[in-house]
């Protein structure tokens, strides 16, 4: 949002200028001053756009936060935003008392190809890297938090949502029963 604002501000103030270079008979120079004001603009909006589907992720990691919680009553542990190979980070490591652990990967609605390897590749690194919280490796698993009804599993990855992220979790961790929950 903030590099968004800055554009704006200073397409206001190409536009200021080309306003002033008009007026001073620089016709060369206003239209050059417009360009930049256009260009700001569309940069300006390009940043909007990514601050609000930013704010939209934020808002599904929270809520897949709140769901994982009442995990810690069950002995889990949690960690969130866990800093990953300098390109970003892990959404959320559930740690079940059983000693696996879940690289959980949130995404709001939709899953591509590339977030099926990546949430693959945090599994791997967190069960090299991470042993103690790992004693039984890590499983991958993506939660999709504004669909419902969804368990299944694609490529090696646990694809849920929310409204069945920690029965699945639990189920996969060897802490519940229950018989044909793959469809």
């Amino acid at each position: 949002m903030h590099r968004a604002v800055v554009s704006a501000a200073a397409s206001a103030t190409a536009a200021g200028l080309a306003l002033v270079a008009a007026r001073t008979a620089a016709p060369g120079v206003a239209a050059a001053l417009l360009l930049v004001t256009v260009a700001l603009l569309i940069d300006a909006r390009r940043w909007l756009r990514l601050a609000g589907r930013s704010r939209v992720g934020a808002r599904s990691e929270d809520e897949v936060q709140r769901a994982l919680a009442q995990l810690e009553t069950e002995g889990w542990r949690l960690r969130h935003s866990l800093p990953w190979r300098g390109r970003g980070d892990i959404d959320s490591v559930a740690i079940a008392p059983t000693g696996v652990a879940f690289a959980i990967e949130t995404k709001t609605k939709t899953l591509e190809d590339r977030h099926v390897a990546r949430v693959l590749e945090q599994a791997e690194w967190l069960t090299r890297r991470r042993r103690r919280w790992c004693r039984r490796g890590a499983l991958p698993v993506v939660c999709l938090a504004r669909r419902r009804g969804v368990e299944h599993v694609e490529a090696g990855v646990l694809v849920v949502s929310i409204d069945r992220l920690t029965s699945a979790l639990g189920t996969f961790a060897g802490l519940r029963d229950r018989p044909g929950f793959l469809r």
